[in-house]
């Protein structure tokens, strides 16, 4: 874990696109991405670079059933909310904690949700509300993972809800393991905000890198 390397480089304030190693500009504006299509939700962060050790971990756990040091990950994700990203949470404010949904077949299979593992963690250490069930993911679409960029965002397009009788809260932290289109994460904010959520930030483990 402490071999992990996070990106320390400039981002895109928006998505949290990693931009390089340069120095970040003193007011850094959104990438062309976002310029021309901005996210449903409003900012979005990774700690590592989806490469290397860490890139391994995740493999491991999902499909080899290995442990995943979810304390230490989430541990990392506290400091940087205390530090680099204090100002994507006001202070004072509790979002809730909202594990992207794995697939249904998926679970069953693993008998984990990593994201909900980790955000569970985070939830308890910041004394958040931690919300597991405040997204669903429907059934029948092709897993995300083997999909080109390019047909990432159709395949997932209606695919979470927020369940009857349940409300988001005004604020989300909205947790998942890797970012990669940003497809995943545009799809449960737009669930989340339908359902009454008004600020949502995406934070994830890993993002991918060209």
């Amino acid at each position: 874990m402490e071999r992990w390397p996070l990106h320390d480089g400039p981002v895109c304030p928006r998505c949290g696109a990693f931009l390089g190693s340069s120095p970040a500009p003193a007011s850094p504006v959104p990438c062309a991405p976002c310029a021309s299509d901005p996210p449903v939700f409003d900012s979005a962060r990774s700690l590592f670079p989806h490469a290397g050790d860490v890139r391994a971990a995740i493999l491991a756990a999902k499909y080899a059933g290995r442990p995943f040091p979810a304390c230490a990950v989430a541990n990392r994700i506290r400091s940087a909310l205390a530090g680099a990203w204090a100002g994507l949470i006001p202070d004072g404010e509790r979002p809730a904690v909202v594990p992207v949904p794995v697939h249904p077949w998926k679970y069953f299979r693993r008998g984990f949700n990593l994201p909900a593992l980790v955000g569970e963690r985070l939830a308890r250490d910041l004394g958040w509300p931690f919300a597991p069930l405040l997204l669903s993911r429907g059934l029948g679409r092709a897993p995300q993972a083997g999909l080109p960029l390019s047909g990432r965002r159709s395949n997932v397009e209606g695919a979470f809800r927020v369940p009857r009788g349940r409300r988001p809260p005004p604020r989300v932290l909205l947790l998942d393991d890797v970012y990669t289109s940003g497809a995943t994460a545009r799809e449960c904010a737009r669930a989340l905000k339908t359902g009454g959520a008004d600020h949502i930030v995406v934070v994830t483990v890993v993002r991918a890198v060209p």
